[in-house]
């Protein structure tokens, strides 16, 4: 799992995404690593193969046990963590772009089958219970997609899994739709605004004043966003952030100490092992040596 990489709108880029073939498979290891707030156009239909997950939205919390799936929507943010810390936890994540199943912009698929869902904002995260017969069948599919991806020219078995899968959905949503919750576009923009801001600038010297320029609202506004959406202020997401970042180069890279506290934008090393030690009850050596 590499540091997230996004295009000149902040959107997530997804790795093995491409326009000749916009539909990828990831299996996410959650044992230690949290995905951050993210967002992208695809859409995502997956399972937890071992552990629990936790996904969060603005909106609500999801704890998807294992053998349990789930389905969020196109431009939803959202986090992913593993819900049982010391545990191993793992994600197995088929991701699509919605023309993978349209064919082709204001065809009948898109507007009669996948529009109505798409653009349902107030429908963000959907999950596959083990005990109801339509979720069963979508993740049984989920199963096959993956064994699927193992052998070659399976594009169309594919597609046809998926559309499958998102009949089967629909029909899952409307027997099961809770209560629906008001969302607040308008916050939920500024605080994409504000993520994307870090995102990109985190290895800087980043400023409230920095933060809340880059959504046109004032600190005291940017302070209120991040606390009632997510409990918690810029600077305190920005450390999460920076230390989720440092734990994957650990991970994956031969660079130094040094280096990694730098890269993620710590002004030293000696500050980088100490906030990382409280946040993990470990050193950042201790973590790498775990970890290879």
């Amino acid at each position: 799992m590499m540091p997230f990489h996004t295009d000149e709108n902040q959107v997530e880029k997804i790795e093995g995404m491409t326009i000749a073939y916009p539909y990828c498979m990831h299996q996410r290891d959650l044992t230690d690593i949290t995905i951050p707030w993210h967002w992208h156009e695809e859409l995502e239909l997956g399972y937890i193969e071992r552990g629990v997950s936790r996904i969060r939205t603005v909106n609500q919390e999801y704890i998807i046990q294992e053998g349990e799936g789930f389905f969020i929507n196109s431009n939803v943010m959202d986090m992913k963590s593993n819900a049982a810390p010391g545990n191993p936890a793992l994600e197995i994540n088929h991701i699509f772009h919605p023309v993978f199943l349209s064919g082709h912009f204001k065809s009948l698929f898109e507007t009669k089958y996948l529009n109505p869902l798409i653009q349902n904002r107030q429908i963000e995260v959907h999950v596959l219970r083990k005990d109801r017969q339509t979720s069963s069948r979508i993740l049984s599919n989920l199963k096959k997609l993956k064994n699927l991806q193992k052998r070659p020219d399976t594009e169309f078995a594919t597609r046809n899994l998926l559309s499958d899968s998102w009949m089967l959905l629909l029909e899952d949503i409307k027997k099961t739709q809770p209560a629906l919750t008001i969302i607040n576009i308008e916050s939920q923009n500024r605080l994409r605004s504000m993520l994307a801001c870090i995102h990109s600038h985190y290895q800087e010297k980043l400023t409230l004043a920095h933060i809340a320029a880059s959504a046109n609202i004032s600190e005291r506004e940017a302070l209120r966003c991040f606390q009632k959406n997510l409990s918690q202020s810029p600077f305190e997401y920005l450390i999460g952030f920076r230390l989720n970042q440092s734990k994957k180069m650990l991970a994956e890279t031969s660079d130094s100490i040094t280096q990694i506290s730098y890269q993620c934008g710590f002004s030293n090393s000696a500050y980088f092992g100490k906030v990382f030690k409280k946040a993990f009850g470990m050193t950042p050596l201790a973590y790498r040596s775990m970890r290879k």
